[in-house]
């Protein structure tokens, strides 16, 4: 059985630090239990004060402390991470700045990206908004970096005020802005059909799985991984996912491009196991894509093959 907090130490001890991020921050999401919520903030606070994200280690181990009052090893974390801002206030002060200012101006750069988007203008979309995913390297490390911006009334320029507009950003406090998940998930969507526009589907993979890992209800993502890992040739990756989905391809996807990628995979694993119940999987995917696209030659080539049947074209 999957032990959770076990899986993200792993992760950790192996430097895998922003994957543990995500997993630990996937701990505070799926339990209830203080000793384990205590701990997944803890270690989340390390990592951040590790990479020297001071103000955001110190929201995660106050959140420890508050839930672990007696752990020595959290109280002494904390005393240490205070006393360096008592004997450090100007520099201090200088990197929270720097570090808000960075912050707005990944907002900035998601909202201008999107805006473009909008206006129909793609190639000037593309630079802006792959280049926060440097930034962050996941969904997790997005949210907890985003949090807590402060945003003065000059500051709020049109971008500022773009996201806001659409509840991708909400004020949390006095002049405080956090982005939503909601805003996550949608600059995870536009980015990745960005990406595939480009040719870019291992990219476009990593951004439908940020934007599902925020928001598991937006089912079609599946459906459009399963269609990224097709192209990547990432078959056992494709086959996973398929074998959890319903047949009906939901509304926006498109279901040709889909059935062609669950031939395309239950094929090349059939040419592997020569399973009979993998080939009928394979049948059916191009059945369901020649009821769609009856001139699709590949697929029709692929049935014929599988039934011994000469191609539509050939007969």
């Amino acid at each position: 059985m999957s032990n959770p907090i076990a899986d993200a130490q792993a992760l950790e001890t192996e430097g895998k630090l922003a994957e543990a991020i995500q997993a630990y921050d996937n701990i505070l999401n799926t339990t209830d239990e203080t000793p384990t919520l205590a701990l997944a903030n803890f270690r989340m606070g390390t990592i951040y004060q590790e990479w020297r994200e001071l103000f955001t280690a110190q929201r995660f181990l106050a959140q420890a402390h508050q839930l672990d009052p007696n752990n020595t090893d959290i109280r002494d974390a904390i005393d240490a991470l205070n006393q360096h801002f008592s004997e450090n206030r100007e520099a201090v002060a200088d990197e929270m700045s720097r570090k808000n200012s960075d912050q707005i101006v990944s907002l900035f750069r998601i909202a201008t990206g999107i805006k473009l988007l909008t206006m129909e203008k793609p190639v000037q979309a593309y630079p802006l908004l792959k280049s926060r995913t440097k930034i962050f390297p996941n969904a997790a490390m997005a949210k907890h970096l985003l949090t807590d911006i402060q945003i003065t009334e000059d500051e709020r320029n049109s971008a500022i005020n773009f996201l806001l507009e659409r509840d991708w950003l909400v004020n949390t406090g006095a002049s405080l802005y956090t982005i939503t998940e909601k805003g996550l998930s949608n600059f995870y969507i536009e980015l990745a059909q960005l990406h595939i526009a480009n040719a870019a589907w291992t990219e476009a993979v990593m951004c439908y799985e940020q934007a599902y890992w925020l928001d598991s209800g937006q089912k079609h993502l599946r459906y459009r991984l399963v269609i990224c890992h097709a192209q990547v040739e990432a078959w056992d990756a494709a086959v996973e996912i398929i074998a959890e989905l319903p047949v009906d391809v939901p509304e926006g996807v498109d279901a040709i491009a889909y059935h062609t990628a669950v031939a395309q995979s239950y094929h090349h694993i059939y040419q592997t196991t020569q399973d009979e119940e993998t080939k009928q999987k394979v049948i059916e995917a191009c059945e369901a894509v020649l009821r769609l696209d009856k001139k699709a030659k590949d697929v029709s080539k692929r049935l014929a093959s599988y039934q011994g049947k000469k191609a539509w074209w050939h007969r």
